[in-house]
């Protein structure tokens, strides 16, 4: 293992698999293809989401990793992450999912960055910025048909791309939707489809092209036939993760992490005492014991204790005792079965090992949270160490 450290070697790292991450965007294109309704788009792009440190992944590797694949479309959440993205050497466009403030719009346009907007207050800004640069802003217009959060309402979407359409230095490059139950409710979803469909169709006859057109999510991607749209927009499941079991059958996808950690120390629970703070777990009889130098402060939950189980020898050790901020208490008196456990020795905290695995899947149920919740809150305090 490459050492990520000054001074000592890393007591719990994360390993990110980049030949997984080639395989997944080359898998969850030919998904967005097969999905096309023959007789409307013929071709899907990818707009690969690398957004949060690319679900903690690491922003910098994957977009790399994309690229060489034909990535040639990135988004991301905010400024500071498009600008870090840009200033790493990515030189295609990078889109902004968020709205954001008036006073980035220098920003915005110094680095060539694609806006999304659904307020005025903000396109009046952009277009300033963008005529004292001399240059002309792309963007592309945020519709709500649902999720109640960021975009312009589908009822008033029409209205509002006419007048952005007004602005000399800015140029409407696509439209687009988010679809909030897409995994729990396909009527709604069509519904949202439809809703869209309706907005596009109108602009269009107003004369208002779009290059792009977009709305699925992973989940849209898998889930629903494509009639109108020509990108997808892939996230979770350009990092082997699915966002619902359904899809299971439909892409063949391979985790892109997996996280470790040493044992640190070895010893026998004696029969009634308390383990780690409050005492949530009490020794019924004699155990053995290895404390793990992981904990929340690396992003390993609270939540996992008295309910997780990490894997030694390729065996399920589970945790004891509430998870402290760098450490972790499991029980080993089934991994001893598979040989001895010394100072050192690695667990497998998510991944696989002498054939046994523990997912992504795995940590939200025992957490009662979702897959993408767990590898985002992998904390920075992990290195990241990049298999090719």
């Amino acid at each position: 293992m490459k050492q990520l450290t000054q001074y000592s070697p890393p007591m719990a790292w994360a390993e990110i698999d980049l030949s997984a991450a080639r395989h997944n965007f080359r898998e969850i294109r030919k998904l967005a293809n097969a999905q096309l309704e023959p007789r409307m788009v013929r071709n899907v792009d990818i707009l690969s989401v690398v957004k949060a440190d690319s679900y903690g992944h690491g922003m910098g590797q994957i977009a790399k990793v994309l690229e060489k694949e034909g990535g040639r479309f990135f988004a991301v959440s905010n400024v500071e992450e498009a600008v870090t993205l840009r200033l790493s050497g990515n030189k295609h466009p990078i889109l902004l999912f968020e709205t954001t403030f008036p006073e980035l719009a220098k920003t915005i346009v110094r680095f060539d960055l694609i806006s999304s907007v659904c307020t005025l207050d903000f396109v009046q800004a952009l277009d300033r910025a963008a005529r004292k640069a001399r240059k002309t802003a792309a963007v592309h217009v945020k519709v709500d048909t649902g999720m109640s959060r960021l975009g312009i309402l589908h009822t008033q979407a029409v209205e509002f791309v006419k007048r952005v359409a007004g602005f000399e230095n800015i140029r409407i490059e696509g439209i687009f939707t988010h679809f909030p139950v897409a995994d729990t409710d396909k009527v709604f979803t069509e519904k949202q489809i439809e809703a869209f469909s309706d907005v596009i169709a109108e602009l269009i006859k107003s004369g208002i092209p779009f290059k792009y057109l977009h709305a699925a999510n992973s989940m849209g991607i898998g889930a629903y036939k494509n009639r109108y749209f020509n990108l997808a927009r892939p996230g979770v499941m350009l990092y082997g993760l699915y966002p619902s079991a359904d899809l299971h059958a439909k892409v063949s996808l391979k985790p892109v992490m997996s996280v470790k950690t040493r044992v640190i120390f070895v010893k026998t629970i004696r029969r009634g005492s308390g383990i780690s703070y409050g005492h949530t777990f009490k020794a019924l009889s004699d155990i053995p014991t290895a404390v793990l130098g992981i904990g929340y402060s690396d992003g390993y939950r609270r939540a996992f204790s008295n309910t997780g189980h990490v894997l030694i020898n390729g065996l399920p050790c589970p945790v004891l005792g509430r998870v402290t901020m760098d450490q972790t208490i499991v029980d080993i008196s089934l991994a001893l079965r598979g040989g001895g456990i010394n100072i050192g020795d690695e667990a497998v905290i998510l991944g696989s090992q002498k054939g046994s695995v523990i997912s992504a899947d795995d940590l939200a149920e025992w957490a009662g949270t979702i897959n993408y919740e767990i590898v985002c809150n992998l904390g920075n305090r992990l290195p990241r160490v990049y298999h090719r």
